[in-house]
């Protein structure tokens, strides 16, 4: 067991390219918690760290001394009428859960999002995945819908929860 205590929480930055495209290939991996069970190539990270640090956007990650092992980014939808709404994706690797590291990231972006003028945070949840919609409870998210087996994978369904935060 790790002790939390020694991550730190802090904004994203390029140069974090390879260590947080391995902790998000890590979960998406585990199959169950992304919506994502390929992750995604250095290209493609170093491109999507690229515009959350060109744009400003609200993303932290959790590193112990200079491994990333969690992630928390709520980026805004860019469509006429809906940018009020920012949509939110975390994860963290598997070995440091349970430890407060969801807590952590979660609390610091939402600040970074309510100060970038983000009024609703959305996300989407697997319901069987209890440890992470009690964390977005805790939060005062509420549910606001449920896609009934949502995702069929090797043969099993997952409920998917929609849940938001006014800010």
């Amino acid at each position: 067991m790790h002790s939390g205590s020694q991550v730190q929480i802090r904004t994203a930055r390029e140069s974090d390219t390879k260590s947080a495209c391995d902790a998000v290939n890590a979960v998406a991996a585990e199959k169950w918690y992304l919506a994502t069970v390929d992750g995604f190539s250095l290209e493609e990270t170093r491109a999507f760290l690229k515009r959350v640090v060109d744009g400003s956007l609200s993303r932290v990650i959790a590193v112990v001394e200079d491994e990333v092992v969690g992630f928390c980014d709520i980026l805004p939808n860019t469509a006429k009428g809906f940018t009020h709404v920012g949509r939110l994706g975390m994860g963290v690797r598997s070995e440091w859960r349970r430890q407060g590291v969801g807590h952590r990231m979660l609390d610091a972006c939402l600040s970074l999002a309510r100060n970038a003028g983000i009024e609703k945070v959305e996300l989407e949840v697997f319901s069987d995945n209890v440890a992470a919609v009690r964390l977005y409870d805790s939060f005062g998210f509420r549910q606001e819908g449920l896609k009934v087996r949502g995702r069929k994978l090797e043969d099993r369904y997952q409920d998917v929860v929609l849940m938001a935060l006014w800010l």
